[in-house]
């Protein structure tokens, strides 16, 4: 019986002797191949997009070696004076221009910011955002050390502000905080019999420009420069002919012989490529009678503007050079 089932199995694997011989093939095959991926450790090798001196508005520009290194080395010196409590220090590295407008020379006022912005952090990044001629524009991002401490399934707040290093005909670099840039004056001067307009300076943030102009009512009547009751009454004209109206410009009202300084914003981003070139007050109003807008029958605010004694515009050319 034994011998019968022997020659059964002879036969059977002489007859399927070139199938099986295939399976033993493929199953060794894939033995092998298991066993070397498991044994292969490929060498991981670190890979990173993060540049932190390359433009992220345009790949093309990047800070000049010389620059990043000193930028980094006044960062460093910066964040640890405010991290240290030298607030004095950190507050001196900024430009007098900086110190002047962003905070009227006031420490406390740069203290109030600078807590606001790097607070207990413990870890900065800098990535370079834009750069404009000698201008290099930084966006710094104030954190926890989250690389010492973890934050497996935890989330962490951070803040942020653009630093901004300007480089200076003797090649020093002047350092900005609060995304302000710099402040040029202009003086550029529109008057007649009722109006005198000085456009004196503007200063340059990454994101707006603020206007600051002496106004002087020369009349014996109320004058409207702005009540929000016209079209186009303050605006900027930038190169491209595209306009901006003014943010904070509600109320711009003169009493007979009244002699103002008023500051105007408008929004313009500082690395778009677009100039203002003009400002202008679009429906100014020599008033014989004004009532003012607060509570006052719509039929009177209209006519008082038919009955004004004069309406004009006022121009002013903008020069500016980054």
């Amino acid at each position: 019986m034994f011998t019968e089932f022997r020659l059964k199995i002879l036969h059977f694997l002489k007859k399927n002797a070139k199938v099986i011989f295939i399976v033993v093939c493929v199953w060794a095959g894939i033995f092998f191949v298991n066993l070397l991926l498991k044994n292969y450790k490929p060498k991981m090798d670190l890979q990173t997009t993060y540049e932190p001196h390359t433009s992220v508005m345009d790949e093309k520009s990047s800070v000049p070696q010389k620059i990043s290194n000193d930028v980094e080395e006044m960062l460093d010196k910066y964040v640890n004076y405010l991290l240290e409590g030298n607030v004095e220090q950190a507050f001196e590295m900024l430009s007098d221009s900086c110190k002047q407008y962003s905070f009227e020379n006031s420490i406390d006022d740069f203290t109030s910011y600078a807590l606001n912005k790097v607070g207990t952090a413990k870890r900065y990044v800098i990535q370079n955002y834009s750069n404009e001629g000698n201008t290099y524009i930084y966006q710094i991002k104030y954190m926890e050390d989250f690389l010492a401490t973890g934050l497996t399934n935890t989330t962490y707040s951070f803040t942020e502000e653009k630093i901004v290093f300007k480089k200076q005909k003797n090649g020093t670099l002047e350092m900005a905080v609060g995304s302000f840039i710099d402040y040029e004056e202009i003086h550029n001067v529109s008057e007649n019999e009722y109006l005198k307009v000085d456009l004196q300076a503007v200063q340059k943030y990454y994101s707006y420009e603020t206007y600051i102009l002496k106004i002087t009512n020369r009349s014996d009547y109320t004058i409207v420069i702005s009540d929000l009751q016209e079209e186009n009454e303050i605006f900027l004209t930038l190169a491209s002919n595209d306009t901006r109206d003014a943010v904070n410009s509600v109320s711009l009202v003169l009493e007979p012989k009244e002699s103002i300084t008023k500051q105007l914003q408008f929004q313009k981003f500082y690395d778009n490529h677009n100039e203002a070139t003009s400002l202008t007050f679009g429906a100014v109003r020599v008033m014989e009678q004004y009532s003012g807008t607060k509570d006052v029958a719509e039929e009177i605010i209209q006519s008082e503007i038919q009955n004004a004694i004069a309406k004009f515009s006022v121009n002013l050319p903008i020069n500016q050079n980054h």
